[in-house]
């Protein structure tokens, strides 16, 4: 049985064993995986392909008998089949997703991947999907070990097919996958950068609104200070240079998603997120996930043969707790809305007015900077740098971490986006009267931690109201006093005029390094900072076919200057009075 492009009333009828709708209206699933499994990832492409640091390659001979092998499963089963577009006009690639739903469960799949993508259009379909979540029946199994003896058909797996890009042409298996992030989500994504950057476009792991990009690793909360009312993408875009006499003059937006995958955790009447989840209650179709409800229980229970969990009612069903995680078992809940449910202009054209990065660190980067030199803008941008609060990527809790910017999303050596950027920084300006704004966001704490990564116990948090009016200060060009910081260059807003003219009170004494160090430490700091981003962007970087064009991006913290212990402490001494 093939179901092709289902309705919402379909998939309302047919997952009916398997949610429970809210006091407010959210249609509310659950997945035995609570996130994905980006160290499952592997990669076929052509000869002379080259994939980047931390990406896999898998034998294309095997790879190709495979994927016979599971399409050949795909042909024979229950599923749904959804075409549809991935990205607004500017910038549209038609996408073929099918789901088994061998387990009936497995369509809450397809229901959210419905609002997440476009409706489809008369265009090319360019990338497939193939999601499995059921274990394959043994004659399956025993065939593929016969060519692959060590499949683990027990193992979530992730397999990209590149090889025939050359005709536009790109594939993916999600097997033993139910989490929809990890089965949906992130393979389209995966697969329609690789072929928008294959087209010279930039791709932007990032939210946007009002023209400002925000980009970060998970948890630094890019969602936090992109959603409101003038959101105009939360996860996914990408940038379309716009050329005049062979050099960029503008860069064009483009979002690939028509709806939020956001996540749960700590939502209260007060977050921005928390309009998008309750439009429930005004009609609109609100799918969430793993999140802790009130009168609701989460059981694994066995149905049409499958073992699923299922959230279910225990008296009266109530609203969701995002606050509470003892049922669900995570902090990774999730919710699904349509963008266009919160902002009534969207899908307007836009272009590149700002772009930031979010880091979460807990030590001496202050709350906002702005960076005018594009060779640190990329080298900042090759290694965002955070502080992990809550265990993903297979890291724990704590650790200190820094990430490309695309994250595990790429599928190419990163010299080749980080050339390109690089031209689109110089030839745009990041000077302060430049066309392209690029700042970075400290989410974290000042003075948090010590050189060691403990606590000192006398940090001053940077808070979502601080973030957000600096952002809005610097994006939009309002602050006239800039400090250049004594060792890295790059420029701080100046606390007096954010004090007397901006109204952040106290904001020189809550943010002076001295409070937390002495200027020897915070010498130390530097020192490790400058070690630490240069090894990694070496390390990154190395054997990259453009490596030898970045030496300038890879050794610019090197040729910075360090500051002796006593210029530290006139500089704080006098400017954070």
């Amino acid at each position: 049985m093939e179901i092709k492009n289902p309705s919402d009333d379909f998939f309302k009828e047919f997952l009916k064993p398997y949610y429970v709708i809210t006091k407010d209206g959210q249609y509310l699933f659950a997945s035995t995986q609570k996130g994905r499994r980006p160290d499952r990832v592997f990669y076929m492409v052509p000869d002379g392909y080259k994939l980047g640091k931390n990406q896999r390659y898998f034998d294309v001979e095997i790879g190709k008998k495979l994927f016979k092998v599971i399409e050949r499963y795909v042909d024979g089963i229950n599923k749904i089949v959804q075409d549809g577009v991935q990205g607004e006009h500017e910038y549209e690639v038609g996408i073929r997703i099918t789901t088994s739903i061998e387990n009936p469960h497995s369509a809450y799949i397809a229901w959210m991947g419905k609002l997440m993508i476009f409706p489809p259009k008369n265009i090319k379909i360019s990338c497939f999907n193939y999601i499995i979540p059921e274990k394959l029946p043994l004659e399956y199994i025993e065939e593929i070990k016969n060519f692959w003896p060590d499949f683990n058909e027990n193992e979530p797996f992730t397999l990209y097919d590149f090889t025939e890009m050359d005709r536009d042409v790109r594939k993916v298996i999600n097997l033993r996958i139910d989490y929809f992030g990890g089965a949906f989500k992130k393979p389209n994504l995966t697969m329609v950068w690789n072929k928008a950057e294959e087209d010279g476009l930039i791709s932007y792991h990032a939210g946007c609104c009002n023209g400002r990009i925000l980009k970060g690793l998970s948890g630094t909360g890019k969602t936090t200070l992109t959603v409101g009312n003038d959101i105009e993408q939360d996860d996914a875009l990408v940038g379309l240079p716009i050329y005049e006499n062979g050099k960029v003059a503008r860069i064009t937006l483009v979002g690939l998603e028509a709806a939020s995958f956001a996540k749960s955790e700590g939502l209260n009447e007060k977050s921005p997120e928390w309009k998008g989840l309750m439009k429930s209650k005004e009609g609109a179709i609100v799918l969430a996930l793993n999140i802790d409800c009130e009168g609701v229980k989460y059981v694994k229970k066995i149905i049409k043969g499958y073992e699923v969990v299922v959230p279910v009612a225990v008296g009266k069903v109530g609203s969701l707790k995002c606050c509470s995680y003892k049922e669900s078992g995570t902090t990774n809940g999730r919710f699904i809305f349509k963008f266009s449910d919160l902002n009534k202009n969207w899908g307007r054209e836009k272009y590149l007015e700002a772009e930031g990065l979010s880091f979460r660190r807990f030590d001496i980067l202050e709350p906002i900077i702005r960076i005018i030199d594009a060779k640190m803008a990329v080298a900042l941008d090759s290694a965002c740098e955070s502080v992990i609060t809550s265990a993903i990527e297979g890291r724990k809790v704590g650790e200190r971490v820094r990430v490309y910017a695309a994250t595990d999303f790429m599928a190419r050596e990163q010299a080749e986006q980080a050339l390109l950027k690089l031209k689109v920084y110089e030839e745009l300006r990041l000077h302060l009267d430049g066309k392209l704004v690029f700042f970075v966001a400290n989410t974290g704490y000042v003075g948090e931690h010590d050189i060691n990564g403990f606590s000192t116990g006398k940090g001053e948090k940077i808070r979502v109201g601080d973030s957000k009016k600096l952002i809005h200060l610097v994006e939009k060009k309002k602050i006239e006093k800039w400090l250049q910081h004594p060792a890295f260059g790059y420029l701080i807003p100046h606390p007096k005029e954010l004090e007397e003219k901006h109204g952040m009170k106290n904001f020189a004494k809550r943010f002076n390094l001295l409070r937390y160090y002495s200027p020897e430490e915070i010498v130390a700091f530097i020192k490790r900072d400058i070690e630490e981003r240069t090894s990694y962007l070496q390390d990154l970087f190395k054997g990259q076919e453009k490596e030898k064009e970045l030496e300038d991006v890879i050794n610019i913290w090197k040729k910075c200057r360090i500051p002796s212990a006593e210029e530290i402490r006139e500089f704080y001494e006098e400017n954070y009075k």
